[in-house]
């Protein structure tokens, strides 16, 4: 090719170029950002309305309801689900994949302005938000000090630490949870009330016409100009307790009359509990655009100088740091990098025997390397797992084309030609079939890049670095390994490397009588044709039968050091109850889990992320590093779900944080129809059977167990004969039971809320609820509540779930040593043997429908993909037979791959799935340089037999090594060692599977089909050259 020719005439040129390309790498290197995975945004937004007070059916009827029926026709919308819980609706909506979130956004905030009319007036205004990975918190941290008070901890994390860590580069919000809030609680006496005719709501009022601040226009001078503002501010208690409600006899009535003023703390809904103590938690979480590791870097760096400014004994700790699995999984790639460099050039120097060729070697393959990563900044691309993996499985295939190259210089050096042109010829000859063979690798990820869903954008990061590095090793395997082959190798070179002659000649010897056993196979195995074509067809056949019993998986979990629990008390019990079982869990742990390194819980009607509402405990364990455990994560959640279902009155989850598939369930069974008990009733039927289902565990029902609640049902017409209005009911039943902020506090440059509530000792049951006080329009006189309607006690469900505008049921599960697929198999028999309900639909969703997806959309991205490498092999021979021999190690592919996925218990699964893409273009490389040695041999006039023989046995070496090099060069990701590598194991085991046993047959099923194809093609033209011959005795006759 002119391309080696100019490379190794211009040798200081294209040193020239070398030297621009890898400093550029570096550059790169440097400025590309270090994440765990890539940047996954699910396509979704969040639509959230607050509307206090209200219950879940009103939630669905005046605000759920109208949202969905507006943001349903939303282009690209696929799926509107949503929850309406107790003052809350909650409306998600899910885009296809590729959809530009903000217009979407856009879409969905003018797609509300239409309906906004619809929805109550005193509702709040809907909140759009698009989901973005950003959210989710990057460090959770404590503070925690022996000298501190719960209180004293929250002013000291909110007041002093937050906005010290706010102000930290990369850091976008700060968020605390736990302790103690302050508070003016004012506490009334609703007796003292009625002997003033006053209710909670007067009072109320009464407090917001202080603390104010009033606009009164300007004052000029003959210099100035002064805007003025009178302000009516509450400094102290007294001023609070002084405040004038009213005037009786002539005399003022003040709130110290009817009610007592406390310097207190908000009402306790929640609280945490830190390493088995009491505690605050901090969650950092970063910039949409700042980089994880750098972030969190920065957080750590100005920790030690934000503890010498907090009080004596107060600790800031650790909880949760995400940059911990970045920098554990990117140091576990490199290291397997690494391993892989060095077996693919242990494997390079044993079949060359010349360590100038290995030299040449492991220079080209880290260069490769460093060029990748200037093209991964190039395209935006993040160092992650995924990424990296790419790199780390690319490293054994990126010295193959080089490996070709050399190895065709030795022979043609050896052959006594002078090295620069042993260099030019040598690289010329194998050109064209080293670029077609790189061209089908990557043609094969082309279908991959379209691959919709979470797959395809977790995999995309992979599939484009493994193509960058190979299209890079195409180009140094042209240019730069003849050049240096032109300069380092020496001409007609006796010893291939200076080595005990006793090493060099069991090496050579073993290569060389490595070949004469292949001659010697070959001619049998042409001989026997049938035979040998009989045996891989019952091999692939066996394989096949072996499908069945491998399982699937959808994305392999990693272990990361972290297990979250949420567990679900009886609906309404008070927070001391759920303090109590939170002490029970501590004592668990404690016991059960010796690996944890930090805990904390969270408990009550603000326990987390994955709170069920009021009643739920949040626990989540950081254990200690996975290579320092004898347990990992699944059998230590295992161990957890022994105790924990000794709990009485408790239900409960497990999350293990495995990936960016983490959160849903595995498998779920939704059931909609109009009997909305109907479906409930067979879910609970589902849920008592998967129950006693080996390997599911986790069951639960979404819809929890209904509240206990108290419904005021108005009389109308006596709200009619009062002159009340049921809103003005509501607002002062709230103001009196639940409360509200009337005001503010301000102390020492601080602001804290007046909150006006019955003291508690007037609200704890249904009596003292029927005697608040009602104040009646244009009169002086209050009526109790109870006179205004009736009070019924009921339950409700605390939660209505609907998607695409229907409620649904359903019932959802985790697995425990049971595969995906298996337990899909089995739900679906448990499924057909159970009666459905008319009008009653079931459907199977969770991780199983994602990976039922998959299984469809790898198996298309695999046909298409191998119709893409016939189309680019037919290109480079100009020949529709010669491909479609080569086409016959695709299937060979199977034995080894499903063999090997069998002997390691790997599950078929996303990843496993992308190996076989892979294995369509990589599988072909040994036939098309062994073809198209062939086809050179027979244009030279080499018999065919002979042809073959001879391009077998000279094609053996380079074979051996570009699959030695590839398959040695995974091997280290297979063997699972280290964090994140149950994510990539799949693949390499894959590929290595794959690529053994084609490798094996191919050298063998490539040379006989060659010949019974070459048969064929003879007797065709034969035949037509005999029809030929009479169609023109024909013509003379």
């Amino acid at each position: 090719m002119q391309l080696a020719r100019f490379s190794i005439k211009r040798s200081v040129t294209i040193s020239m170029v070398y030297i621009i390309i890898v400093g550029f790498g570096i550059f790169s290197l440097t400025q590309l950002k270090l994440a765990l995975f890539p940047d996954l945004n699910m396509p979704m937004i969040m639509v959230n309305t607050s509307y206090t007070g209200v219950g879940p059916e009103e939630i669905e009827e005046l605000l759920t309801r109208p949202i969905e029926e507006a943001v349903a026709t939303t282009e690209n919308v696929e799926t509107v689900s949503s929850s309406s819980q107790e003052g809350t609706s909650q409306v998600t909506l899910e885009f296809a994949w590729g959809t530009d979130m903000n217009q979407a956004e856009i879409d969905v905030r003018n797609k509300l302005d239409q309906v906004r009319d619809r929805l109550p007036d005193d509702a709040d205004e809907p909140v759009v938000m698009a989901f973005n990975s950003s959210m989710m918190p990057i460090l959770v941290m404590s503070v925690s000090s022996p000298n501190l008070g719960a209180a004293e901890l929250r002013n000291l994390a909110e007041d002093k630490i937050e906005p010290l860590l706010e102000r930290i580069n990369g850091v976008a919000s700060v968020s605390t949870m736990g302790g103690l809030q302050r508070q003016i609680n004012v506490k009334l006496n609703p007796i003292l009330l009625a002997s003033y005719n006053l209710s909670a709501q007067d009072v109320a009022t009464a407090l917001q016409k202080g603390g104010q601040l009033y606009p009164a226009g300007t004052i000029s001078t003959s210099t100035r100009k002064f805007n003025l503002r009178v302000y009516s501010e509450y400094r102290s208690l007294t001023q609070v307790e002084n405040i004038i409600l009213t005037q009786q006899g002539g005399a003022p009535v003040r709130l110290k009359d009817v009610a007592t003023v406390e310097d207190g703390y908000e009402e306790l809904s929640s609280d945490v509990r830190v390493n088995g103590g009491q505690g605050i938690i901090l969650m950092v979480s970063k910039q949409s655009d700042a980089n994880t590791l750098q972030t969190t870097k920065n957080v750590k760096s100005v920790l030690p100088s934000i503890t010498t400014l907090l009080p004596e004994g107060t600790q800031l700790g650790t909880l949760m740091d995400q940059s911990t699995s970045i920098e554990s999984s990117i140091s576990n790639l490199y290291s397997t990098g690494i391993q892989a460099f060095i077996l693919a050039v242990a494997v390079i120097y044993l079949f060359l025997l010349n360590w100038r060729g290995s030299v040449i070697m492991s220079i080209s393959m880290p260069i490769s390397v460093i060029a990748t990563f200037g093209l991964l900044m190039l395209a935006d691309i993040t160092l992650n797992i995924i990424s990296m993996a790419g790199l780390a499985l690319a490293i054994g295939m990126l010295v193959d084309n080089s490996v070709v190259v050399l190895e065709n210089i030795f022979r043609h050096r050896d052959m006594g030609k002078p090295i620069e042109e042993a260099a030019d010829i040598g690289t010329s000859e194998v050109g064209m079939a080293i670029t077609a063979s790189t061209l089908t690798t990557v043609v094969v990820f082309v279908p991959i890049l379209f691959v919709p869903g979470m797959s395809g954008e977790l995999i995309r990061d992979m599939v484009l670095t493994i193509s960058f590095s190979l299209g890079v090793s195409i180009f140094v395997a042209l240019t730069l390994v003849p050049m240096m082959c032109s300069k380092i190798l020496r001409a007609h070179e006796n010893a291939r490397f200076k080595r005990p002659w006793i090493f060099k000649r069991a090496i050579e010897g073993s290569i060389k009588g490595l070949t004469r056993l292949y001659q010697g196979t070959l001619r049998w195995a042409i001989r026997h044709k049938t035979i040998v074509l009989i045996l891989v067809m019952a091999a692939f056949a066996g394989s096949l039968s072996l499908v069945s019993s491998l399982g699937g998986e959808f994305i392999s979990g990693m272990d990361q050091s972290s297990i979250s629990i949420t567990l679900q008390q009886a609906a309404g019990v008070p927070l001391n109850t759920l303090r109590q079982t939170a002490l029970q869990l501590e004592q668990i742990i404690k016991e059960e889990v010796p690996e944890t390194e930090t805990s904390y819980i969270s408990f009550g009607s603000s326990s987390g992320p994955r709170s069920s509402g009021a009643s739920s405990i949040s626990l989540n364990l950081k254990l200690i590093a996975k290579d320092q455990r004898t347990r990992g994560d699944l059998e230590i959640a295992d161990s957890l779900r022994k105790r924990i279902d000794a709990m009485p009155g408790v239900t409960y989850s497990v999350q293990q944080d495995r990936g960016p598939t983490s959160g849903g369930s595995a498998i779920e069974i939704d059931i909609r129809g109009h009997d909305l008990e109907a479906s409930q009733a067979l879910a609970e039927q589902f849920k008592a059977q998967m129950q006693t289902m080996p390997g599911m565990v986790d069951v639960e029902l979404n819809i929890k167990e209904s509240v206990p609640q108290l419904q005021v049902h108005l009389n109308q017409d006596v709200l009619n004969d009062f002159m009340l209005a049921d809103t003005t009911v509501a607002q002062i039943v709230s103001t009196a039971i639940a409360g509200t902020n009337a005001a503010t506090y301000r102390e020492g440059g601080d602001e804290y809320n007046i909150h006006v509530q019955l003291d508690s000792a007037f609200r704890q049951d249904r009596e003292a609820l029927g005697d608040v006080l009602i104040p009646v329009n244009n009169s002086s006189a209050l009526v109790p509540l109870k006179q205004l309607g009736t009070i019924e006690e009921s339950r409700a469900t605390p939660t209505i779930y609907r998607e695409n505008q229907e409620r649904y049921v359903s019932v959802s599960c985790n697995l425990s040593g049971l595969d995906l697929a298996s337990a899909r198999k089995k739900i679906e028999a448990m499924i057909a043997a159970t009666p459905i309900p008319a009008n009653t639909t079931v459907s199977i969703g969770g991780t199983a429908e994602d990976q039922q997806k998959s299984v469809i959309y790898y198996g298309i991205a695999f046909l298409v993909s191998v119709v893409l490498v016939y189309m680019v092999m037919a290109s480079q021979f100009e020949s529709l037979v010669d491909p479609f021999i080569i086409m016959f190690t695709v299937p060979l592919c199977a034995i080894g791959v499903i063999g090997m996925l069998y002997l390691t218990h790997t599950a078929l699964g996303v990843m496993a799935l992308v190996g076989v893409v892979m294995l369509a273009g990589i599988a072909v490389n040994n036939g098309i340089v062994l073809v198209d040695y062939i086809n050179q041999l027979r244009e030279k006039g080499t018999e065919l037999y002979a042809a073959i023989e001879t391009a077998g046995a000279d094609r053996l070496r380079p074979v051996l090594m570009t699959a030695g090099t590839t398959i040695l060069g995974m091997v280290p990701m297979a063997l699972e060692i280290g964090t994140g590598a149950e994510l990539w194991a799949p693949l390499a085991r894959t590929v290595i599977g794959g690529l053994i046993s084609t490798t094996f047959l191919t050298l063998f099923v490539i040379p006989i089909l060659y010949i019974v194809f070459e048969r064929i093609g003879e007797r065709v033209r034969k035949l037509f050259g005999s029809r030929q011959a009479i169609v023109e005795t024909a013509a003379l006759a």
